[in-house]
């Protein structure tokens, strides 16, 4: 029981790291795939990998200290089937009156080694059904293929990584890993009954991720576009080196910021209309606020206004102004300003600006949009393309009630003046007919 304890230590310990290498990539595949992420799902889906991992542990561990170490007792694969069942016969016998002897027959090694193997991938079994919304003959190959997989790595040593087998390949193993799996997808069953549907919560994020743009979501979105601007960036000094210089490198530091955000920022969403890499990625899209599309200014002036502008103030400064500080006239007078001091009110101004990023964001936890000044100034706004085509739907629906209404059809809206239509297609056919019938009399 001690080493199976230890290797769920060893799973709680490194699980925070594969969670942050995974949550990435998991959370580009939800908003792309759902437009939202679900709390509910996300839960399971870290809870499977953990558990994976503790299962995973549980076949390796613990490792041996040498790489060449031969263990006797497991060079020669078991390839006998049920030869656990030998093991049921020997021993002190079962009295079926007797609890003691229940107990005593419970703890023998080898009879726990079996039902912990059927233990093992219950929750395998239970996760297929549940949450991958496999079939049964689908949950018994999934399952024999993932204690396939331990069996497989202490036949090869961890495959190559030791010289010889350290554990035993049993096919017994094989057996009640697989029947544990098949116990776990039928006791899902009734278990399905007490949670939630996943295709409800799936449905649900869809219609989250079109009424409303997370700030997580943008966020995601800008630091694939940084990722972006670092590349460009590196291109832009191996094709434009600094010069010796102080004065030239600082140059070059903002030359550079300048060319790369304008490559990223401004020249990728003018070409895509709205959209810069990590837009493309997570399917977002710079629009107006009423989800029509955006002139090529308006892009610019937008990320203009955050980069060239604001976020690059600091290179600004440091290129234009001597390292001294900054010299100001005042009439007759002269204020002369530190480099510190400078440093100190640029600070100011971020650390003000990232405290009301961090308010807006909360906010825009509770469905308030994110709207930031460069936004406002340019009219642009970052949406979702569900939420730009769901906009332009609802203005376009608007707008033909309002030709409705100009036309004065008497229909008070789409659905009116559907019906009406159709009641006047029908009311026509029958005329129609009726002038038949009195035609052929």
């Amino acid at each position: 029981m001690g080493t199976y304890i230890s290797n769920v230590q060893t799973a709680v310990l490194l699980f925070p790291l594969l969670s942050a290498l995974l949550s990435v990539p998991y959370a580009i595949y939800q908003y792309r795939s759902y437009g939202s992420i679900s709390l509910w799902k996300t839960f399971l889906v870290f809870s499977f990998i953990f558990y994976l991992m503790c299962a995973y542990f549980m076949v390796i561990l613990p490792l041996p200290a040498d790489r060449s170490i031969v263990v006797p007792g497991a060079q020669h694969p078991q390839l006998v089937p049920f030869r656990f069942m030998r093991a049921l016969e020997s021993g002190a016998p079962l009295d079926p009156t007797s609890p003691a002897s229940w107990i005593a027959f419970l703890r023998r090694p080898d009879i726990y080694t079996v039902y912990f193997n059927v233990l093992l991938t219950v929750p395998f079994g239970v996760y297929l059904r549940y949450l991958f919304h496999r079939r049964w003959w689908q949950a018994l190959v999934l399952g024999f293929a993932l204690t396939l997989f331990f069996e497989v790595s202490q036949i090869t040593g961890l495959f190559g990584i030791y010289e010889h087998p350290y554990r035993l390949f049993d096919v017994d193993d094989l057996i009640t890993n697989t029947l544990g799996a098949m116990l776990g997808f039928w006791a899902s069953i009734p278990l399905c009954h007490f949670l939630p549907d996943l295709r409800d919560v799936d449905e649900r994020s869809i219609a989250r991720g079109a009424a409303h743009t997370s700030f997580s979501r943008r966020l995601l979105a800008f630091g694939i576009d940084m990722a972006a601007t670092a590349v460009v960036l590196w291109l832009y000094g191996i094709v434009v080196p600094a010069g010796p210089s102080a004065a030239s490198e600082r140059f070059s530091v903002l030359a550079g910021s300048l060319v790369a955000t304008f490559v990223t920022f401004m020249a990728i969403p003018v070409i895509t209309r709205g959209q810069t890499i990590g837009h493309m990625v997570l399917r977002l899209r710079v629009v107006r606020p009423d989800g029509s599309s955006a002139r090529s200014w308006q892009y610019i002036a937008r990320y203009g206004l955050l980069f060239w502008v604001f976020l690059l103030l600091p290179n600004w400064v440091s290129a234009l102004f001597p390292t001294g500080g900054v010299t100001l006239h005042a009439g007759a007078d002269e204020v002369s300003i530190g480099a510190t001091a400078i440093e100190a009110v640029l600070a100011s101004v971020y650390l003000f600006w990232l405290v009301t990023i961090a308010l807006r964001a909360v906010l825009s936890a509770f469905k308030h949009p994110f709207v930031m000044l460069n936004g406002v100034i340019s009219n642009t706004r970052v949406m979702s393309e569900a939420q730009v085509e769901r906009l332009r739907a609802e203005r376009h629906a608007q707008s033909l009630e309002e030709e409705l209404a100009q036309n004065d059809l008497g229909a008070s809206s789409l659905e009116d003046a559907f019906d009406s239509s159709f009641d006047a297609v029908y009311s026509d056919e029958e005329d129609a007919e009726i002038d038949a019938m009195k035609a052929d009399e």
